[in-house]
């Protein structure tokens, strides 16, 4: 059924409350951000043990873990769209009128048209070919957004131009309104979604080598352990403990020259402090079925632990 002709020119908006209403009955906005947050935490923590040759998976994270981390994965992008978004409605309304009717002639509105499609095209082909136009971070999806809104933006002078023509003209209906909006909607609301993604993974993998690169200087742990875990690497020296009457120590192994990198999901997860990607393991203890276990920090990287237990 047309839109109800009062006079007015019509919105750009029309149709997008009716579907953000539609969109909110289907789908709890609660529900929806909490398994948003949870798959960006979960890509930034995948990639991150990734890059040390470990699957996140058999860690066990819990949610929170999850959660907490998809704070690290979303705090720049938010900022980045939300002053986007600002900047974008601030500058169209403080720009004169004679540059918020551009495009005038016909040549500069197949200009505009011809470049959104092109942008729209670089971030669509991203998902069937890797090129140099789309390979960057980010640049497929942004390439789809900015594509998107300057074909919309051209649409719109267009549906006014021809309004300020013939204001008698019946509008389109409602239903084609919301139709487009949701097509926008899922176009643009997929190429966050992958930004987001995108940048996760990226972050994951910098916070990974960052921590890499500050490991000579981490403090040094010491574990002691009631029973043999079998740590067979070079770096990591493996001391048998006994006491000064020749007993068994309640620790039997002692083992020198790691760092500890996390403790999640129930495991300890240690490197040696020489560790190489690609040359070295990083080692998963579970706090459980390993007997007793006791750390010992040392806040200097030039501790050298004693010969003996």
């Amino acid at each position: 059924m047309p839109a109800r002709d009062d006079g007015a020119p019509p919105s750009p908006f029309d149709g997008l409350s009716r579907w953000a209403r539609i969109l909110g009955q289907v789908v709890a906005p609660t529900t929806l951000a909490t398994a948003l947050l949870f798959y960006f935490g979960w890509a930034h923590l995948y990639w991150f043990f990734n890059y040390f040759g470990i699957d996140a998976t058999v860690l066990g994270p819990s949610t929170t873990d999850y959660l907490m981390r998809s704070v690290d994965a979303l705090f720049i992008p938010l900022i980045v769209i939300a002053a986007v978004c600002l900047a974008v409605m601030w500058g169209h309304t403080a720009l004169p009128d004679r540059w918020r009717s551009w495009p005038r002639t016909r040549r500069q509105t197949g200009a505009l048209v011809g470049i959104g499609i092109l942008l729209l095209l670089n971030g669509l082909s991203r998902l069937v070919v890797i090129t140099v136009f789309n390979r960057g971070l980010c640049v497929a999806p942004m390439s789809v957004i900015v594509g998107i809104l300057l074909i919309w933006y051209v649409i719109v002078l267009r549906r006014r131009r021809r309004w300020e023509r013939d204001p008698t003209a019946p509008r389109r209906s409602e239903a084609a309104n919301i139709a487009e909006w949701a097509v926008m909607f899922v176009l643009i609301a997929m190429s966050l979604f992958w930004i987001a993604t995108d940048y996760s993974v990226a972050v994951g993998q910098t916070r990974a080598r960052q921590l890499a690169a500050e490991m000579p200087v981490q403090p040094g742990v010491v574990l002691f352990s009631e029973k043999d875990l079998q740590l067979s690497s070079s770096e990591i020296r493996t001391t048998e403990c006994s006491n000064s009457l020749g007993a068994e120590s309640a620790y039997r192994f002692r083992y020198d020259g790691l760092i500890l990198l996390i403790e999640i999901g129930g495991h300890y997860v240690l490197l040696p402090r020489t560790w190489r990607r690609g040359a070295d393991t990083a080692i998963v203890i579970p706090q459980d079925d390993v007997g007793t276990l006791r750390f010992e920090f040392a806040s200097s990287a030039g501790y050298r632990p004693p010969p003996a237990c």
